[in-house]
């Protein structure tokens, strides 16, 4: 599985990248500091899932994860964020999960292997 990072704090995205680091079958495609970079790295790169912050500079990730459901295919969209209240906004953009930061490994990890199955029924379909 390709994966974009994007998170405006350099140090939380070099922290995903370690947990990513630790897991096996994923690659880490590229980072974005900001919606709008999320939105052209995802159109120039075409990962399979994205890491993506709320409270970013320019565009939100809330807005930048309504913005990807457009695109074929849409990556998948993982929250990773220290806000708990916009669970419910994250999921109506189509998240397939929500991270509160610290993210832990363990979490992470079922995350990514949840959206791995995932796209491997569809591919068989």
């Amino acid at each position: 599985m390709r994966l974009l990072i994007a998170d405006d704090e350099p140090l939380a995205r070099e922290r995903l990248r370690a947990l990513i680091g630790e897991l096996g079958g994923i690659e880490v495609a590229g980072e974005a500091a900001d919606g709008r970079e999320v939105l052209t790295q995802c159109a120039t790169l075409q990962p399979d899932c994205v890491l993506l912050d709320i409270a970013m500079p320019v565009m939100d990730g809330l807005e930048a994860a309504r913005h990807l459901t457009g695109f074929d295919p849409p990556p998948a969209v993982i929250f990773c964020t220290a806000y708990d209240e916009y669970a419910i906004a994250a999921f109506e953009s189509r998240a397939v999960g929500y991270l509160l930061k610290p993210v832990q490994r363990e979490k992470l990890d079922a995350a990514a292997k949840a959206e791995a199955m995932k796209a491997a029924a569809q591919e068989q379909q």
